[in-house]
């Protein structure tokens, strides 16, 4: 896992809540930190819980694990907002990274 070549621009965002005039929270991402990380893209597929009319794409990303990165977290890539489904650490010794499992809704 050492030898990982992290080539991608990748702005971590974080869930801020403030309140609002109607005693209520507005939910808004903004931007955490920007790291270095590998993408893969998956394939495109069809959005079935939404009828059919959406499309998905998944996309596997890897990263530095930094014990203070937001959870829950959205990733940025080239303009693309990816919703962060599943999380793992990886460690090998020496150097530990993080394993996310993202999709990109549109």
């Amino acid at each position: 896992m050492a030898d990982v070549k992290l080539a991608d621009r990748v702005m971590v965002q974080q869930l801020t809540k403030t309140p609002d005039a109607g005693g209520g929270q507005a939910r808004n991402w903004s931007d955490f930190r920007e790291v270095w990380a590998k993408v893969d893209w998956g394939f495109v597929s069809r959005d079935s819980q939404n009828a059919e009319i959406g499309r998905r794409r998944k996309a596997s990303v890897t990263m530095r694990f930094a014990p203070d990165l937001p959870d829950p977290m959205r990733l940025m890539v080239d303009q693309k907002a990816l919703v962060v489904l599943a999380r793992a650490r990886i460690s090998d010794g020496a150097s530990a990274f993080l394993q996310l499992e993202c999709e990109d809704t549109f």
